[in-house]
């Protein structure tokens, strides 16, 4: 099925990191706004718009023109004038893997989903709702319950739902809760796109195997388990036994975005056709030239060719 309309819910964040001693570079990202920008990137013919909630004051301002200049759509986002959006500090290690310090507790997007907002979505299109387990540690129950009635409904209506459970367990009020909110997203999800570390950190899988069964008892028809150098688990094909997708090696910078962009290469590649291991090795190869920039989103220059590879 086509994918004319991409919607991509979750929090954008204003994001800042060490450009040299004593001074800080700013720009923003956000898990699913990362997604975004690189679906952007890698289906120029198709509408991504980013859902969420930002304040009115003038920093705001800036996150939605910034949303606006990478080809996201940002006629979905709610204007909250009580409150500022978040924000993260990337600290990177030698070896380019990231640390983050977040600033969030206030921020709009953990109000978004409201009466107003919601009516609007559910008078609007799309082929696909993408979302992650970010998305539902910021809301509160009722929230949940709301952005999983959304995604349920546009499923519904004929819209597949990607779903990516990015484990953070400060964002969210017990395990028991994590549990059991990834557990509803994953029983209407149609592409799962989960990361190894996370699930281990969440069921104590010890190893990817387990993610994807989990996954597939679940009712999940396409299930990828990444897990970072050693490529990726992916199960698409009912009956038939799950296949590795490697990764090429790559020396990173910053590691910030990689399971991120991985999804927007992976589900373009499906937008465009491909079968899911070469979906999977698009994924990979987007991944891999994003970590050799800093920050969560690298220059348009740095992906620009990877654009006649997605429709390849």
């Amino acid at each position: 099925m086509p994918m004319h309309t991409i919607w991509s819910i979750g929090e954008a964040m204003v994001e800042l990191r060490h450009a040299a001693p004593g001074s800080l570079a700013q720009t923003f990202g956000g898990d699913t706004l990362n997604t975004a920008v690189y679906l952007a990137r890698l289906l120029p013919q198709a509408q991504v718009r980013y859902v969420s909630a930002v304040g009115t004051d003038p920093l705001s301002a800036e996150l939605l023109a910034f949303i606006a200049t990478q080809g996201v759509d940002t006629a979905l986002i709610a204007r909250d004038p009580e409150r500022l959006p978040g924000l993260y500090l990337i600290e990177t290690d030698a070896a380019g893997e990231r640390r983050f310090h977040y600033w969030r507790s206030a921020a709009a997007a953990r109000h978004m989903l409201g009466a107003a907002q919601g009516a609007t979505l559910d008078a609007a299109a799309c082929e696909l709702v993408y979302f992650s387990g970010v998305s539902l540690a910021i809301l509160d129950d009722a929230r949940r319950e709301r952005l999983l009635g959304l995604a349920a409904r546009k499923r519904a209506a004929g819209a597949r739902v990607a779903f990516d459970s990015n484990y953070r367990p400060r964002l969210w009020e017990d395990v028991a809760s994590a549990r059991r909110w990834n557990a509803a997203a994953l029983a209407l999800t149609d592409i799962a796109l989960l990361t190894f570390d996370d699930e281990a950190a969440l069921h104590g899988d010890t190893d990817p195997a387990t993610v994807l069964a989990r996954a597939r008892a679940a009712g999940v028809g396409t299930v990828v388990v990444k897990h970072g150098a050693a490529g990726c688990l992916l199960a698409a094909d009912a009956g038939a036994p799950p296949v590795t997708v490697p990764t090429e090696a790559v020396t990173p910078v910053d590691t910030t975005a990689a399971g991120d962009s991985f999804n927007a290469g992976f589900l373009t590649g499906i937008a465009r056709g491909l079968p899911p291991a070469a979906a999977a090795a698009l994924g990979h190869r987007v991944a891999g030239r994003v970590i050799r920039h800093p920050g969560a989103i690298v220059p348009v220059a740095a992906t620009a060719d990877l654009v006649d590879a997605a429709g390849a």
